[in-house]
Formats: C-alpha cells, structure tokens, sequence
C-alpha cells in the first residue's frame, strides 16, 4: 500500500478514473440529484473539488452555467484552485456542491458558505465518519497497487457556519444497485459487511 496526499493520489489516479464502476459514486449519484434545484436552468452552479466534474456536467446539461474546480489539474477541471482558497467572490454561486472532498481537507468548509449566495443551495456528501471509524480507507486499486489517499477526519457536528440552515440530512446504506458492483469486481463476499454503516452522507443547507 501507497499513502499520498490527496494531490498527489489524484494525480496517478486521473488517466481512467471513470472507467470503473464506484460504488459510492452510485449511491451518491442516486442520493444527490433528488436535492438539485428542480429548475436549474441559468443557475451559477460551482463543483469544488470537482474530480473530472461529474457533477458540473450533469447541472450544465440542465441549463445551469456550472464551473468544475479542482487542484489536481491531471482531472482537468475549468478552474485550478485549492478548494481552500476559492477565487470566487462571496455569494457568487446559486449552488456549490462538494462531494467526495471534504475529508481532505475539512477546513474548506468556510470556503463554501463564504461563495454561496443568500438562498442559495450547498450539496456536500462525503465518505460517511462512522464508517471511516469502522476501518474503511480512502484508498484506490492502481497498476497493482494500492493507493490509500491521507485525509483529516472530522464529525458531521464540525459542519455548521452561521447564516447557514440545514435542510436535509441524508445517510444511506449501500443497495441492490451496488450489489452488482460488488459482484462485478469479484468483492460480492464483502457486501453483507459493507452494508452495516451508512456508506455515506449527503447534506444539503441553505444560505439564510
């Protein structure tokens, strides 16, 4: 096993990173996109930490004006930043979505609030704490190896900022559709165990 930083880690990982079927991204995917503004139509949309921009693909093809960031520029995102330091101004963004990041690098929490404007929407989902608690990695199979990615843990309660009103909490257990996941990478005598913790979180706030 190889432990990078997330910088690093995404880096190797970029060149196919979404050939292969993830089974959190499945359940993320199926959990987020009820939350999405019915209308997204003109919305400024910002997916920080983007990765290879799933997310802001998905809101462009629904009329939204959507901007992937990330600091790892081998995804090739619009815009390189550190989701730290945002270059955006305060309340810029109707919607700003972060998912899969926020362990990396928990104090992006502020960054977030800061570039979402008043009534607008902030999506976050993330590898759910109590599963990390029970032995579970952020960690990738490449060329052989395995790449466990550093991050810094946190509790859902750090998640709040003034001005800041949550209006659903979701956290889900793996299901039928990642079932097939497993089984199809040979890992189908993992998922019984798999499916004790919610696998994720997914949170969504508005700006007040």
């Amino acid at each position: 096993m190889t432990v990078l930083e997330p910088r690093q880690a995404y880096a190797r990982l970029a060149e196919g990173y979404d050939s292969a079927p993830n089974a959190l991204i499945s359940l993320e995917g199926r959990t987020i996109t009820p939350l999405l503004p019915d209308n997204l139509k003109g919305l400024v949309v910002i997916d920080v930490a983007a990765g290879t921009g799933r997310w802001a693909i998905h809101c462009a093809q629904r009329g939204a004006r959507a901007i992937a960031v990330d600091l790892c520029i081998e995804m090739r995102p619009a815009v390189q930043a550190d989701s730290t330091r945002l270059p955006f101004p305060d309340a810029s963004t109707d919607v700003t979505i972060c998912a899969f990041a926020l362990g990396y690098a928990p104090a992006c929490f502020t960054e977030l609030v800061r570039i979402t404007r008043p009534g607008g929407t902030l999506l976050v989902s993330d590898v759910h704490p109590d599963a990390l608690k029970r032995g579970w990695t952020r960690s990738f199979r490449h060329r052989g190896d395995v790449i466990q990615v550093r991050d810094e843990p946190y509790d859902l309660t750090h998640l709040h900022a003034p001005g800041l009103q949550l209006s659903r909490l979701l956290e889900p257990h793996l299901g039928p559709p990642e079932r097939e996941i497993f089984e199809h990478a040979g890992c189908l005598h993992r998922f019984d165990e798999a499916c004790r913790p919610p696998a994720i979180f997914v949170a969504r706030w508005v700006r007040i």
